[in-house]
Formats: C-alpha cells, sequence, structure tokens
C-alpha cells in the first residue's frame, strides 16, 4: 500500500471519473466472490475425496448456518447413562455396534468420555474466553510470539519510514486508530462465532463473508444518506461492543437454534456495520485520500500485534482494547473532520 502511494497508483485511482467509495466497494466485492469461489472449492474437493453432505445443497446450508442443540443434548443424556464412547481403529468396525457403554466392546478401541482437569496452584485453565490449552498461565510468550511481535513492529516501523519519512507526510491518527480497533473487531468475531458454531473452515468462510457483507452495506448507506454527524455512531459502536464483551456465551448456547444464530450474528456483525459506516465516511470527505487509506493499514498492523493480548487478558477483554482505540478515533480526528 505505501508503495502504490509512493509510485502514485492511488493518485491515478482518485482522479478516474467514479466515486471514491467505489474504490473500496469494489475491493469488497472482490473478496466477498474470492471468498464464496473457496467455499464452492473446498466442498467440491471434500464431495471427491468421500465427504457425504446429506441433502445436497440445503444440507451444506444446514451444515453452515444449522444447530446441533439437539443431538449435542442427547450425546451428553448418553455419556451420563453409560459413560464412555469407544472409538475403532478401523472405522468398518465402529459402523457395526453401538459404541457407548461402560467397558470396551472389544481390543483396539480408544475410549472417549467426559474427564475432570486438575489444576495446581497458579496454573490456569482454559475456558471459553481463554482457550489456550498450551499455556499454564496469562502471557505472552518469548519464544516465538514475542519475538515475531517484535520482529513485526521493527519490520513494519522500517518501511514506514523508508516510504513516509517524517515531514514528509503526516499520518491521520483518526483513520489509523479506526483500523487498529477493526482488525480486533473482526478476531473477536471469528472467536465468538467458532466458539458457538465450531472452528471450521466453513464457519470461518461465513464470518469473513459475512463481514464483507457488512462493510459493502455501510458503504452503500453512506452512499445513500451520508452522515452529518458520526458521534451517534460512535455511541452506537460502543455500545455494541460493550454487549459483544458482557454478554457471556452460554446465553447464546441457552437459545433455539434460529434464534441463536440470530442473536449471535446481530451482536458479533453490526459493530462491523457502524464502524464501516464511520470509515466510508470520513474516507468520502478525504482530502488526502492516500494518505488516510496508508494510516488505516498501518492501524491494521498495530491491531494485529494487540491480538496477541488476548493470551493475557482473554477475548472478551480484547474488546475494551478496541473500545480504547475507537475512542482515540473519535478523539484525535482533524479538526476539519465531521463531528
Amino acid at each position: 500500500m505505501l508503495e502504490e502511494i509512493d509510485r502514485g497508483i492511488m493518485d491515478r485511482f482518485l482522479v478516474l471519473p467514479l466515486h471514491r467509495s467505489a474504490i473500496i466497494n469494489a475491493s469488497v466485492i472482490m473478496q466477498s466472490l474470492l471468498t464464496t469461489a473457496q467455499s464452492v472449492i473446498i466442498v467440491a474437493i471434500g464431495w471427491a475425496a468421500g465427504a457425504h453432505y446429506p441433502g445436497g445443497v440445503a444440507g451444506v446450508a444446514v451444515l453452515i448456518a444449522g444447530s446441533d442443540a439437539g443431538r449435542l443434548g442427547a450425546i451428553r443424556a448418553k455419556f451420563a447413562e453409560q459413560g464412555s464412547f469407544w472409538v475403532s481403529e478401523e472405522p468398518q468396525r465402529g459402523e457395526r455396534i453401538n459404541s457407548f457403554g461402560m467397558k470396551a466392546p472389544g481390543s483396539g478401541f480408544l475410549r472417549v468420555a467426559p474427564t475432570r482437569v486438575e489444576a495446581t496452584a497458579g496454573e490456569a485453565l482454559p475456558r471459553d474466553d481463554w482457550p489456550h490449552l498450551y499455556l499454564r498461565e496469562p502471557a505472552i510468550p518469548w519464544a516465538p510470539i514475542g519475538q515475531g511481535m517484535l520482529a513485526v513492529a521493527a519490520l513494519s516501523l522500517a518501511i514506514l519510514l523508508a516510504f513516509a519519512p517524517p515531514g514528509r507526510v503526516r499520518p491521520n491518527a483518526q483513520m489509523f486508530f479506526l483500523g487498529a480497533g477493526f482488525m480486533l473487531l473482526e478476531t473477536k468475531a471469528v472467536v465468538h462465532m467458532a466458539l458457538l458454531f465450531g472452528s471450521t473452515w466453513v464457519v470461518n468462510s461465513v464470518v469473513f463473508f459475512a463481514i464483507l457483507v457488512m462493510i459493502l452495506c455501510a458503504n452503500l448507506y453512506v452512499l445513500q444518506r451520508p452522515p452529518q454527524r458520526l458521534a451517534p455512531y460512535y455511541a452506537l459502536l460502543i455500545a455494541g461492543l460493550l454487549i459483544n464483551a458482557l454478554v457471556p456465551l452460554s446465553a447464546f448456547l441457552d437459545l433455539a437454534p434460529l434464534a441463536r444464530t440470530v442473536s449471535s450474528s446481530l451482536v458479533v456483525f453490526l459493530p462491523v456495520f457502524f464502524a464501516g459506516v464511520i470509515f466510508a465516511t470520513m474516507f468520502a470527505k478525504s482530502t488526502a485520500p492516500d494518505v488516510d487509506l496508508g494510516s488505516n493499514v498501518a492501524g491494521i498492523i498495530l491491531g494485529g500485534l494487540s491480538e496477541q493480548l488476548s493470551l493475557v487478558i482473554g477475548f472478551n477483554y480484547l474488546l475494551f482494547v478496541a473500545i480504547a482505540y475507537y475512542l482515540l478515533s473519535a478523539l484525535l480526528r482533524p479538526k476539519a473532520a465531521i463531528p
């Protein structure tokens, strides 16, 4: 991005006879189409490799958006009644028997059953908010994560100083912190939906597709009804993030399948829409769009580095870091910007 700005590519885009938001919308639509195509290819490869999707296209749709609440309840009841589930190393054997039971049905079976994890003093147990099985305590390991963060930060600063030396370009602090906050918002969306519906490529594809669609909707909204004030959208964004952080996942798991899907999607994706409205409005009114877009990309790098804070504070509290970034973007907006 910095190289494109330095070479004048962004300037050539901006003098074309089209609306400035079209540059962003075209990229969003392209990414959405790519995500859809990738999903279709992965489903097709799975089918060719022997995967079965009962119900055809409708079955795939249910796989993406459906719920396993009833089946999970039956599985929990079966475990409570018979204790263990036995899995054969030979799939043909497992298909012909009822693998639930107190004892193994034969040799060569592996036991699957609920268990109790005991931790010594000072050790943290994994939970939905902090699902880090490989850590004994909340911390950012120096090797390799800390070293990687330092390397990315140093490389980013070197590139920034090489292509945008101090005094030549003045970054836009508002766009910078908008990028940082959005990166954390996207991270929480992926983790939130994975915990509710499973950490699979299908869920991740749907999440990224929904985020791109919400960004597109935000751009279209700004084109049709340009906001005169951004303060209400900042307030709605902060409120949405607070709800996302404070409402426990168990509140969604207790809902009916359709209600759980709708409510969790609203909580996760509405803040994306409000953040998109703020960005699109500021970018449409920008007097230096190349610098502003570059500032936003630089903020995304800060947001990516900040994701590692989840190793210490958990994913829910990571949203409070995002709130801090969005508040900074509101406070550090240019004097001539929309209030």
